[in-house]
């Protein structure tokens, strides 16, 4: 009678294998975790570029113009995005910046030229990429939506 109960057997042959659930369902709750904080980091990352390129798009209708001071951080922002948005963002955001020299350039030209012909054609090129960029204020949200959005991917 010195054998164990019969039970006790069962424990045995069990217990590695319950403890490896156990384990494995502590690993997939931290894999859980450590997705959602990458998920986190990236989002914190992408709204710095999409708060950028709003501050930019707001501080040229503000003023109707490019200020020198907003340009590089624009232009780091433009940069920073490559890495971590797709194709479309990035094309997208280096568009804003195009034409936003672009209408800086065709600001500066109008300086020293009389009123005439050639002064309308270039306020008419500035005021075509300022009417751009202002429709630009609303479009973003729409453009960044995919990437800064909480709702599941479908």
């Amino acid at each position: 009678m010195n054998e164990s109960p019969h039970w006790l057997e069962y424990v045995r042959a069990l217990g590695p294998a319950i403890i490896a659930l156990f384990v494995a369902y502590v690993a997939y709750q931290q894999w859980q975790v450590n997705a959602a904080n990458l998920k986190e980091k990236l989002f914190d990352k992408r709204f710095e570029v999409f708060k950028c390129t709003q501050l930019f798009l707001s501080s040229i209708m503000q003023e109707a113009a490019v200020r020198d001071e907003t340009l590089p951080e624009f232009f780091d922002a433009v940069q920073r995005s490559r890495f971590l948005f797709g194709k479309e963002i990035q094309s997208y955001l280096d568009e804003i910046r195009k034409r936003a020299i672009k209408m800086r350039l065709h600001k500066a030209q109008l300086e020293g030229v009389p009123v005439g012909s050639e002064r309308s054609k270039l306020v008419d090129l500035e005021n075509a990429e300022l009417e751009w960029l202002s429709d630009q204020v609303s479009v973003i949200f729409d453009k960044f939506e995919p990437y800064l959005s909480f709702r599941k991917n479908k």
